[in-house]
């Protein structure tokens, strides 16, 4: 039996026809799609599986999509791997609410209103601003700090090492970016998204989502559960429903999650998702992990040894 971890991708990860696999193969995903649109009040199953793309990449209707595509592989993947132990669940960015769902800090139908709203409140700041995010591949922490303190940007995501996302205003991003490799030696690669994420720009966001959380009751945690904002387990729910808030302004540290996670003696883990991002993160971070990507029906569930 296999100790083994599961992990779930953020905003950016989703694609046109996520998920239509495992309804086609699976009462358990069908049932749990369904049952999604009902809650949120409109057809997610045909969002995911049709589009438009330019609909299904805004935040108010990407998070509770990823959310359910992530929650539905999950199930699905435990009925197929029933001879291993999942003992841990952490994601990136609104993938953390997907991994609080599994470690059943919440029922599925509260987090998928959680999704929601969390979309709607990080939608509507991204409308109120310009922000841009800016990737710094290739560089030592410390030069990319000093870059950030030069620019007058914010760090956002700690993904590895030589993976750090920078975020603030667009044209001083775009400052940062033109600055980066002589201040750095690394290579800047401008993102392609919504908003400023994980930054002071969300802070409305943060404020309503905050009044919104509090309304809900967090159990403890089943299995192992590790924060973005500590990169730590947590157990105690008072503290794991603050740490939810903090996120939305908070640098997702990535790097140390992981570190975290095999410190606690994981080495095993599927991405519950799209795409093949936190794989490829795994692999930068230590080629001792092994991560296999689970989202669709035809995704392999086998370890190589």
């Amino acid at each position: 039996m296999k100790k083994v971890g599961l992990l779930f991708p953020g905003q950016g990860t989703q694609e046109i026809g996520m998920g239509r696999s495992l309804v086609e193969h699976s009462e358990t995903a069908a049932k749990l799609f369904q049952e999604a649109s009902n809650v949120v009040g409109y057809d997610l199953s045909k969002l995911c599986f049709e589009g438009p793309m330019e609909t299904l990449t805004k935040s108010r209707y990407c998070q509770p999509a990823l959310f359910v595509h992530q929650f539905a592989a999950a199930q699905v993947l435990r009925e197929r791997i029933a001879g291993d132990e999942i003992g841990l669940a952490m994601g990136l960015s609104i993938g953390e609410l997907t991994a609080l769902a599994i470690a059943e800090v919440v029922d599925f139908r509260t987090g998928l209103r959680i999704a929601q709203k969390r979309g709607d409140f990080i939608q509507a700041a991204c409308d109120m601003s310009d922000g841009a995010m800016v990737s710094i591949l290739g560089a030592p922490f410390d030069s990319v700090q000093k870059l950030c303190n030069l620019c007058d940007v914010e760090l956002s995501n700690i993904n590895g090492p030589g993976q750090v996302v920078l975020v603030g205003e667009r044209q001083k991003i775009n400052t940062a970016a033109e600055m980066a490799a002589e201040v750095t030696g690394g290579k800047a690669v401008i993102l392609n998204v919504a908003g400023a994420f994980h930054s002071s720009f969300m802070k409305p966001a943060q404020e309503r989502f905050g009044e919104f959380l509090k309304k809900i009751k967090f159990r403890a945690p089943r299995i192992q559960w590790v924060s973005n904002v500590t990169g730590k387990v947590e157990w105690n729910p008072v503290t794991i429903q603050e740490l939810c808030i903090q996120q939305i302004v908070s640098p997702v540290r990535w790097w140390d999650c992981m570190c975290t996670a095999k410190r606690e003696g994981f080495q095993y883990f599927y991405q519950c998702g799209t795409g093949k991002t936190l794989v490829n993160m795994a692999k930068r971070i230590d080629n001792e992990f092994k991560v296999l990507p689970f989202g669709k029906h035809e995704d392999s569930v086998q370890f190589e040894t």
